[in-house]
């Protein structure tokens, strides 16, 4: 592949999905995530439905790209997947708490999502209204909520490890009372 092309995919694949909190790959069974677990107890999602819009391999990676003033620079030392989700959530639904093996850059297209950190000893609603992006670092355990009373839509842009799913359940880490 073109360094130019690649560099068109990469920042294609950003524009498209800067940000949607999707926390489930259907490419991976849910029953493989958490396998061989016999310790705490796992919150699972309710009324959080993730639908892969694409998946594929950019291997290692260090693209610059300057347009202008514009100056961007993405960069990996591993081979690395990513992947695009579009969530939908329904009112009242969650992700449960979770972790991603990598790093996740959410839209929020509809409605609003709240987040929940699980390092955040009290527990801060981080409120992200339709038209706003945030991101998740890999390895922080956390929460999305739709706690309104319309459906949210988000969008999820994954850089995971090769082969690797999207998310790995985590146990709820008692500082907030849900």
């Amino acid at each position: 592949m073109s360094r130019l092309l690649r560099n068109s995919v990469i920042l294609s694949a950003l524009a498209v999905a800067v940000g949607a909190l999707a926390c489930s790959d259907t490419t991976k069974p849910r029953e493989r995530s958490t396998a061989g677990i016999t310790g705490p107890s796992y919150t699972a999602a309710v009324d959080f439905t993730p639908t892969v819009v694409g998946r594929g391999n950019l291997g290692t990676y260090h693209i610059q790209s300057k347009a202008g003033d514009y100056d961007a620079e993405l960069k990996s030392h591993d081979n690395t997947d990513i992947v695009v989700v579009s969530v939908d959530i329904a009112p009242g639904g969650h992700s449960g708490w979770h972790f991603h093996p990598g790093p996740v850059l959410v839209i929020v297209k509809t409605g609003t999502i709240t987040f929940y950190m699980g390092d955040d000893p009290t527990c801060t609603p981080h409120v992200h209204p339709a038209g706003t992006t945030f991101f998740e670092n890999g390895g922080m355990v956390g929460i999305a909520r739709n706690e309104g009373t319309v459906a949210a839509t988000v969008v999820a842009t994954f850089f995971v490890p090769a082969g690797s799913p999207t998310r790995l359940d985590a146990p709820a880490p008692g500082n907030c009372a849900f």
